[in-house]
């Protein structure tokens, strides 16, 4: 099962980043996805938000995840927020023409939004981070991944042996996307999760584990505290408060340290507020991204 939005790749530095296009003859706001560290630009497509029917809206690649790439000979000192934010900004520009957007971002995704937002203000009309953080200290299974993955050669060996594991088979990708969430009841009751697997399983399969094992030895030394306040865009810090991967301490942070921000804590949620309160999210989103838009 393929996505269905228009594929866009951007060359930059060695680098290809890849964003998907959806609604493109709509003339409102742009509005930027970014996923999370084991996601990829197909995750937005299944149960989107109703309201983005009426909106231009585009997924965009973290940088390394498939079906974007690093370039030959990359190491993992590379790996900084300054690249990182270099990186989505000028994808940014040349999707949208240098029109200012709306980024939201999941986890990883919600720390690059912020981070872009922070540095590259002109493209930023205003921004939301779910479950998101700005230091890159994760707990939980994504928490042992990173030790893992800093642990000498053993430990790298056993991030891999992990990795591999998650994409053995689609019984295993669902099984695992229990360690995300708080109410798993409601993750595996939602009636999107048969056409989210279909779509984004295959995607993660083809994750390159070499640019897996950058991203999870250096995110823990990534701390862009000290950019929050430079955000002049509108902000949304949205978490669930039993978020077992990023701790929801770093959505307080967020709302704290950027000026003007607003938060939305998610009582019972984990990691995945999209999944595990999917009507409540849409009408927090619906009713930020008409204020903004």
């Amino acid at each position: 099962m393929l996505a269905n939005g228009r594929q866009h790749e951007f060359q930059l530095d060695g680098h290809t980043i890849v964003a998907l296009a959806y609604n493109a003859g709509q003339d409102k706001t742009p509005v930027i996805f970014l996923h999370g560290i084991t996601a990829s630009v197909s995750m937005w497509e299944v149960g989107q938000i109703p309201l983005l029917a009426d909106y231009p809206w585009y997924s965009l690649s973290l940088p390394g995840h498939y079906p974007a790439s690093f370039p030959g000979g990359f190491q993992t000192a590379e790996l900084t927020p300054e690249l990182i934010t270099r990186l989505l900004s000028e994808a940014i520009r040349q999707l949208t023409g240098g029109q200012p957007a709306i980024l939201v971002g999941h986890s990883t995704g919600g720390f690059a939004a912020l981070a872009v937002a922070a540095t590259a203000p002109a493209l930023v009309k205003g921004v939301c981070s779910i479950a998101g953080f700005a230091h890159g200290r994760w707990t939980g299974a994504l928490g042992l991944l990173q030790m893992l993955s800093r642990s000498g050669a053993a430990g790298r060996s056993l991030f891999k042996l992990n990795m591999r594991i998650l994409t053995r088979s689609q019984w295993v990708y669902r099984q695992a996307l229990g360690l995300y969430a708080h109410d798993r009841q409601a993750i595996y009751k939602h009636p999107a999760l048969g056409p989210f697997l279909a779509l984004n399983y295959p995607a993660t399969q083809q994750l390159d584990i070499d640019a897996m094992l950058h991203w999870f030895q250096r995110m823990p030394d990534v701390d862009i505290s000290a950019w929050l306040p430079q955000i002049d865009a509108p902000t949304l810090a949205l978490f669930g408060d039993h978020d077992p991967i990023v701790p929801p301490a770093q959505g307080h942070l967020i709302a704290g340290r950027v000026p003007g921000s607003e938060k939305q804590v998610f009582a019972g949620v984990g990691h995945l507020p999209t999944s595990e309160r999917t009507a409540v999210y849409h009408a927090v989103m619906t009713d930020w991204l008409q204020q903004i838009a």
